[in-house]
């Protein structure tokens, strides 16, 4: 069975869509990027500037539901980290 590809999110700058692709990979979700962004001319607006992530058919939902949840918070992180602490 072959799958599609489903573009969730799009953004004007590389950067921005190689953190969204990899927020999906640490939620173990396959993404890849497509760039149509033209080189050649260094055109940044518009269509020629698109990045976008993709992800297989099978986990659109799934890449969603990721995206809308919002990231953990520098206060969590470090709350976690410091319960977390090997020496007790």
């Amino acid at each position: 069975m072959q799958t599609g590809w489903t573009i969730v999110f799009v953004s004007g700058t590389d950067y921005e869509s190689e953190l969204v692709r990899a927020r999906l990979d640490d939620a173990s979700i396959p993404a890849v990027l497509m760039n149509k962004r033209d080189h050649a001319f260094c055109l940044t607006h518009g269509m020629l500037a698109r990045v976008a992530v993709l992800v297989p058919d099978a986990f659109v939902a799934q890449a969603t539901k990721c995206l809308e949840t919002p990231p953990i918070s520098q206060e969590e992180l470090t709350a976690i980290a410091l319960g977390n602490d090997p020496r007790g």
